[in-house]
C-alpha cells in the first residue's frame, strides 16, 4: 500500500487498536481505509506488538498499511530478535525477556530513560518521575507475572512528548491478586486494574509491605497532563489529567489480551 502524504494519514490510536485486536480475534481482516495509518507514539504499536508479536514482528509481518516514521529501527530491532536495543542518540530504546531479571543490567538500563527526559528538556524532578515510574512498572514483570521472559520495557522522549510501555503475556493482575485468598472472591478484569494502583494492595496481601508504588506515582504523571493505559484480560483502565485540575479515571471493556500492559505518555 502507497501512503498518502500526511495531511490525509490518521495516526494510529488507541481506539483504533481496539478495533484493530477485536478483527484480528475474530479472524477477519480489519478495514484500515486506502491510506492507513501514522505512527505518532509507541503505545498502540505496542499494544498490537502485546496481542501478537509475531503480527507485529515476526518474520512474516506485513506492516504496508503502517507509516512507521521514527519507529522503524524499533521494529528492525524486535524483528531482529534483539533483547537489548539503544538509537544512536539515546532518546528511543528498550529491554526485553531474561534481561529484565538481569540486576547488572536492568540498572543500567533504567538510566537511559532519566537522561533522555532530561535531554528532552523535561524538569529534572519530572525525570525523576518518570523514571519511578518505568522502575515500578518493571518491577511488576519480575515480581508478579510469572512470565519475566515474555516482557518488555520500552522508553522514548521527544522534543514535545515522553513516553514508555512496559507489558508481559504473563498471568495479568487478576490472576495475580486472586492467588491472594484476600482478593479469592475477585472476578473481573476492570476490578483488578483499579485494585492495583490503590495503596498496599497486591498479591501478598494488605500490610506486608507490598503494593505501595502505584499510586503516588501515576497520581504525579496523570497530574502532569499525562495520559496512562493499564489493559488486561477484557479491561482498559485510563487515567487522562489534559483536562484541567482532575485527573480523569475510566475503566471500560475491550477485546482480550493477555498478560498485562502499560502504557504512559506526559507531555514537554
Amino acid at each position: 500500500m502507497r501512503l498518502q502524504p500526511d495531511l490525509f494519514v490518521p495516526s494510529l490510536g488507541f481506539n483504533h487498536v481496539d478495533g484493530l485486536i477485536r478483527a484480528y480475534s475474530r479472524g477477519t481482516a480489519p478495514n484500515v481505509g486506502t491510506s492507513g495509518f501514522r505512527l505518532e507514539t509507541i503505545g498502540p504499536l505496542a499494544e498490537l506488538y502485546q496481542f501478537d508479536p509475531e503480527r507485529i514482528a515476526g518474520p512474516a509481518s506485513n506492516l504496508a498499511w503502517l507509516d512507521l516514521g521514527g519507529q522503524t529501527d524499533f521494529i528492525v530491532a524486535l524483528r531482529a530478535g534483539r533483547t537489548r536495543w539503544l538509537s544512536n542518540d539515546g532518546a528511543f530504546g528498550y529491554l526485553s525477556g531474561a534481561k529484565l531479571a538481569c540486576e547488572s543490567t536492568l540498572q543500567h538500563f533504567k538510566t537511559e530513560p532519566h537522561l533522555a527526559a532530561l535531554k528532552a528538556n523535561m524538569p529534572s524532578a519530572t525525570a525523576g518521575q518518570i523514571g519511578a515510574a518505568f522502575g515500578e512498572l518493571i518491577g511488576n514483570i519480575i515480581d508478579h507475572s510469572a512470565a519475566i521472559p515474555s516482557g518488555i520495557a520500552a522508553f522514548r522522549a521527544k522534543p514535545s512528548a515522553f513516553e514508555f510501555v512496559v507489558s508481559d503475556r504473563g498471568i495479568g493482575p487478576l490472576a495475580s491478586l486472586t492467588s491472594c485468598a484476600e482478593y479469592a472472591s475477585m472476578c473481573d478484569h476492570g476490578e483488578a486494574l483499579q485494585a492495583i494502583i490503590e495503596t498496599g494492595v497486591s498479591r501478598f496481601g494488605a500490610g506486608t509491605g507490598h503494593g505501595n508504588g502505584f499510586k503516588p506515582i501515576f497520581e504525579k504523571l496523570a497530574d502532569m497532563s499525562g495520559q496512562l493505559r493499564f489493559r488486561s484480560g477484557d479491561a482498559a483502565l485510563t487515567l487522562d489529567g489534559r483536562f484541567g485540575d482532575k485527573v480523569k479515571l475510566q475503566v471500560a471493556q475491550k477485546p482480550p489480551i493477555a498478560g498485562f500492559f502499560a502504557s504512559v505518555l506526559v507531555a514537554v
